[in-house]
This record gives C-alpha cells, structure tokens and sequence, in this order.
C-alpha cells in the first residue's frame, strides 16, 4: 500500500487555491496526498509552529506562495533550516526575488538578455535625470505583491516632466519605489501563464486605462503567441528555477514584445484548466525520476 505523501504549503496569498488541489487529489489521486499547512491559522508565521508541524508530519514537497513582506526573511531561513533539501515548486530564491520589482529586473536585466523589458532605473537620481531629459517615468511601488493594496494601489503614477516626477514621490522613499520607461498607452496587456510545459496567453485590459467593464468583458480570451517569445519566456523560468509562473507583457506597434512584470505562482483565475493542471504537475514531479525521493526525509527538531 503507497505512503501518504503530505506537501506542506507555506501560503498566504490565493489560498483559495490550494484548498481547491486537495480536494482535487482526494478525487483523482485516492487521498493519496495531503497539503499540510505549515503556518498558523491566522496564516501568520511562527518558528515554533512551523518545526512541531514538519515534526508531525514526513514533508516530501515544499509550495511557498507569500504576500511581499520584510517578514518573510524569517520564514525563507526557517525553511533553510530545517527543511533544506525538500524539493519545491518554486525555488525559494525565486520566490524571494521575485518580492521585489526591482530584484526582478536587475535579473532579467543581468541573465536574460533576449528578452525585451523597459528601460529600468534603480534610483531616484538616475529616474529623474532620465525624466528631465524627455523621457516618460512609470513609477511603481516596489513591493509586488503587497497584502492590502489593489494592483491599482501599486501604480503610483507616469511622470513625464521633471516637475511630475518630484510630485509624486515627494511621500516615498527612495527603498519604496520601482522606475521604469514608460512606453505609451495600450489598451492590451497579454499575460503568459506557465504551468511545467504547459503555457497559456490570454488578453487582459490596461489598469492605466480607466475602463468600466465587467469581468467578461474584460476579454480574458486565449490568443496566440509568437513561439520565439515563448521559448525565451520558458527559458527564463529555468533560469530563475520557476516551475510555475507567469509574466504580463505588452507588445509595441513594430510587434516587440516587452515584459512588464512577472509573477513567481499567479492566481489563474482566468486558466479554467489551471487547478488540474498544477494538481497534475506537482503529481508528476513526484512521479518523475529526476525529482522523486523514494523515502520521505527524515527531518530531526530539537
């Protein structure tokens, strides 16, 4: 008779989710998994907590998915550990990265040199030189997946003088902000969802638009996708060690694709298909020969 196999989940954001997967394998999988919360209820982390959880039970898989906060550091060394040699959907350094806007373009701008993305500024002094010089400022709060703010909150503005750009970071720090080039309006953003080998390329409205449109008519209609792109996409996921991910981009009229932002596990809200497919995914990493661990690992906690 097969083990239990129990992945521990380390989740505070979308946790919707993960609900949804293990009542999917109860189903398809003969109850064969469980997902084991290694937080608290209240989704907060505790230290103490977390080592009488991976205690109790023999983690063989690790999913981390977390609101960006300076707290995390705790859960990311708690999570080196003791559970050092877990594999995980997304790698931890990843999910990390990822926290920051600006972490994550200083690595597609230093790793990934194929891929088109905005010019981008890593100070306020570089920003507005740039700006005084003609050319358009987005700016962005740096922190990506902030717990109680909107995707709206998060764009603070596009400067396109000088005297703009000084309005609207006059409230923030110089640590609390994300530069960009802006690249002019579009009524389109595609968004490339990544699951393994699985992608999908849906449209979604502009949020620096200001439409008035129902959830349907918000078109997330599946598009085609330049297969070019999509081998670079896929290949940037390698290179950040990201299993599942997704990354919103906008193409320019002489058809450039151009990254906007990138998402180490996104909600998948609009990929109906999306929760049998990441069930299916983290199943075949176990069932893979190149990741099983025929044993659980023994995890000692003092």
């Amino acid at each position: 008779m097969n083990k239990k196999i129990y992945i521990g989940a380390v989740c505070n954001r979308d946790v919707e989710v993960f609900d949804q997967i293990q009542k999917f394998f109860k189903v398809h999988y003969n109850n064969r998994f469980t997902i084991v919360s290694l937080l608290k209820k209240d989704y907060s982390f505790s230290t103490k907590h977390f080592k009488k959880k991976i205690k109790k039970y023999p983690i063989s898989f690790l999913v981390v998915k977390l609101h960006s906060e300076p707290s995390n550091q705790v859960i990311y060394n708690a999570i080196r550990t003791y559970l050092p040699n877990i594999p995980r959907l997304n790698s931890l350094e990843s999910v990390s990265t990822c926290e920051s806007r600006n972490e994550t373009f200083k690595f597609l701008e230093k790793t990934c040199k194929k891929i088109k993305i905005p010019k981008t500024y890593f100070s306020i002094k570089d920003a507005y030189e740039a700006c005084s010089k003609g050319v358009g400022i987005i700016i962005k709060l740096d922190i990506h997946n902030a717990p109680h703010l909107s995707k709206d909150d998060r764009i603070i503005g596009i400067a396109k003088t000088p005297e703009q750009f000084l309005i609207l970071i006059k409230n923030y720090e110089d640590t609390q902000l994300f530069f960009q080039e802006y690249l002019g309006k579009f009524d389109l953003v595609h968004k490339l969802y990544v699951i393994g080998k699985f992608s999908a390329c849906i449209n979604s409205y502009n949020r620096l638009r200001q439409h008035k449109l129902s959830q349907l008519e918000l078109v997330h209609i599946r598009v085609p996708i330049d297969k070019h792109f999509k081998r670079e996409v896929l290949r940037l996921g390698r290179k950040l060690r990201l299993s599942i991910f997704g990354v919103d981009f906008i193409i320019t009229e002489d058809g450039t694709p151009f990254i906007v932002d990138l998402n180490d596990f996104p909600s998948f809200r609009n990929v109906p298909e999306a929760l049998s497919l990441i069930s299916d995914h983290i199943y075949n990493l176990f069932t893979s020969q190149q990741t099983i661990y025929k044993k659980p690992i023994k995890v000692k906690v003092n």
